[in-house]
């Protein structure tokens, strides 16, 4: 048997082994793919049964009170009285029956429970015309964080000359799509007017 006979024999025993690894491979990222698509199922099912309901609250004027480091201060409380935790925004608005509205931020409130309330307590403005507070709450969950995730990204901004600037841009768009795609319902509730005739000690 000449050698290039012998050569075309052993070419079949050669090409087993590559087409097993072949498939191997083939196998393993076909697992991997699957592995992702259930992942992404796992969550889009997570995120469209989680509760879009909107929360039961209220805000309530309680008294003014003195405030060591600001004076005095218009205290409110704000109360859940629905069976869900809610979340308020991390500012609050002071509407002015006669004078442009005021928003003030502030740090990011805790986790108001069911059947709870928390005190809100507010620099009392150098106004004489009749003034409110106005608070947004939405239950707590995936949907209000998309929210929050997508206005973080908004306010720090990427620079086009950033490292990994393309992977900034693609995280924003996928955020503003799941914020948009599944919002949160945020509740805007204001207290009664606050007048010069409901002093408190």
């Amino acid at each position: 048997m000449s050698v290039a006979n012998a050569d075309m024999l052993d070419r079949p025993r050669r090409s087993v082994p590559s087409l097993r690894a072949m498939i191997k491979a083939l196998s393993i990222r076909a697992r991997w793919i699957l592995a992702v698509f259930a992942v992404a199922l796992i969550f889009c099912l997570f995120v469209l049964f989680s509760s879009s309901e909107s929360p039961h609250v209220t805000v309530q004027f309680t008294t003014i009170t003195n405030s060591g480091s600001s004076g005095q201060a218009a205290r409110f409380t704000l109360s859940n009285d629905g069976k869900h935790s809610i979340q308020r925004l991390p500012l609050y608005v002071m509407e002015f029956r006669d004078a442009p509205q005021r928003v003030i931020s502030i740090a990011a409130p805790p986790v108001l429970q069911p059947a709870s309330h928390q005190t809100i307590d507010v620099p009392l403005p150098q106004t004489a015309t009749g003034w409110r507070l106005g608070v947004s709450c939405s239950l707590t969950g995936i949907r209000p964080r998309f929210r929050g995730w997508w206005d973080a990204a908004r306010s720090a901004g990427v620079p086009a000359n950033a490292p990994f600037a393309l992977a900034y841009r693609i995280r924003y768009r996928v955020l503003e799509f799941l914020t948009r795609r599944f919002p949160a319902n945020y509740v805007y509730v204001r207290s009664e007017w606050v007048d010069d005739h409901r002093l408190g000690p």
